[in-house]
């Protein structure tokens, strides 16, 4: 181009213009003509989704509590993006994440994550209902009473190393603890391998930290779809060096495919002779490959986006939950003895196995679980879903189809009316059972409907 053409300027101007022109009559769109227009909400987020990229990436994940302040100002349903709409109302829960109405994910919220494959990153709830269905079996009640001593036995050795750093007067970095027993057991669980993690002398600080910095990428990533595909195009010894943490996370990854190949290798072999299942384990790979789905769901590079979805889900929260219930407990001594005194009654051996079945029937340990699952909320951001076909009905509003709706339990779970001094821990709201079976219902931890965590159990 000859920049010192007399077209070069009048062109360069008419582009300007015409950019400035196509972004004012979208913001006109979106504030007058949309159909999400008659929704209330401040209308800069309505023209532009750097609003929530200013909260979420840039104060990284403040959004939602800027959301709960909007709601003090427009209402119970507001707009909070040019696309998507946001309810406060604890008992509309139930409608918008039903079993009965499911409901399409979004995939704005989903695409970060680039589990596309797994049932966890499935925008259709068609296709969802298929492959959750291939797994429920393997985590059901009957199969998580199976791996009670697994549970315990890992508990135990998380108890046994806290004792040794006792012993050695050292700081317990119990949240990594947390973290490593989470790893031990969920990997465990579904692939039958424990990698070890509780055994590593400073319980692998950078693989809790890895765990937290995907969760703020996924904050950029969902906006600036760009740095999700550099980073995966960057050799594994350039994103190592920026993040140690993720030398683990890539180890981990290898050792879910590799695991995948073992399957189906002693699958082969167990085809040829009987014998080769004698004492086997069933992986949640075997449960998936027994199952009715098309040879096309049981790929393994599919295999392998389900189970590290499980992983990373399971392990980071899990953990979180009983980083936030020991924290409670510590700094309110009287609770912890309350709760002391009831186990000590429950077994005189404290080093004997107590089954789940008894410890369901502590009501003060039962109590303490639900107050520390009220409290560190799961899955924190919002949670969209969308009707494809037909309107959302809320409060005589007809929400349009295919707009994305979505409700956190962050909101949901400080909601005064029914959760009272809800930023203080109080295990005692649930002892009253009558009152637990109303609270229970807006405990949403797990979310709820036909996409609830399947890990719940």
């Amino acid at each position: 181009m000859d920049f010192h053409s007399p077209l070069l300027l009048p062109l360069l101007a008419v582009i300007a213009i015409t950019s400035l022109a196509c972004v004012v009559v979208d913001a006109a769109y979106q504030v007058w003509f949309s159909p999400l227009s008659r929704f209330p909400g401040p209308k800069i987020a309505a023209i532009t989704y750097l609003y929530e990229f200013y909260y979420d990436a840039i104060l990284k994940g403040r959004y939602i509590f800027k959301v709960k302040e909007l709601h003090k100002k427009y209402g119970p349903i507001i707009r909070i993006s040019p696309q998507e709409l946001h309810i406060n109302d604890p008992h509309f829960y139930g409608v918008l994440y039903s079993h009965s109405n499911p409901r399409d994910k979004n995939y704005y919220y989903l695409k970060p994550f680039d589990f596309p494959l797994s049932a966890f990153g499935t925008v259709s709830h068609h296709v969802h209902r298929l492959r959750r269905g291939a797994m429920n079996p393997f985590f059901s009640r009957g199969k998580v009473l199976q791996q009670e001593s697994l549970i315990q036995g890992l508990v135990q050795k998380l108890c046994s190393r806290i004792v040794q750093f006792g012993a050695m007067e050292s700081i317990v970095p119990l949240s990594l603890g947390y973290t490593c027993l989470t790893t031990d057991l969920i990997t465990t669980f579904t692939m039958d391998r424990c990698y070890g993690y509780l055994d590593a002398p400073d319980w692998y600080p950078n693989w809790g930290q890895v765990l937290r910095d995907a969760s703020e990428m996924s904050m950029v990533s969902r906006q600036v779809t760009w740095v999700l595909s550099l980073l995966k195009l960057l050799p594994k010894s350039i994103t190592m060096s920026l993040n140690p943490g993720l030398k683990l996370f890539y180890t981990l990854a290898g050792r879910c495919r590799e695991r995948i190949d073992e399957v189906q290798y002693e699958r082969l072999r167990a085809n040829k002779c009987a014998e080769e299942m004698v004492g086997r384990k069933k992986t949640l790979f075997d449960q998936i490959y027994d199952s009715r789905l098309s040879n096309e769901e049981k790929r393994p590079d599919r295999l392998t986006q389900e189970v590290r979805s499980i992983i990373g889900a399971g392990t980071e929260t899990t953990s979180n939950c009983l980083s936030v219930i020991s924290y409670h407990l510590l700094t309110n001594p009287e609770k912890l003895q309350r709760l002391r005194d009831e186990l000590q009654n429950l077994e005189s051996d404290p080093t004997a196995e107590v089954k789940l079945c008894l410890l369901e029937q502590l009501p003060y340990l039962s109590s303490v679980i639900l107050e520390g699952l009220r409290l560190s909320y799961g899955v924190s951001t919002r949670l969209q879903r969308k009707s494809p076909d037909q309107a959302i009905e809320y409060k005589g509003l007809a929400i349009p189809p295919g707009t994305p709706v979505g409700m956190s339990s962050v909101i949901v779970h400080h909601d005064e009316d029914v959760f009272p001094d809800s930023h203080n821990f109080v295990p005692e709201r649930w002892l009253d059972l009558e009152e637990r079976k109303h609270l229970e219902k807006y405990m949403v931890s797990f979310s709820s409907g036909s996409r609830r965590c399947i890990g719940m159990k």
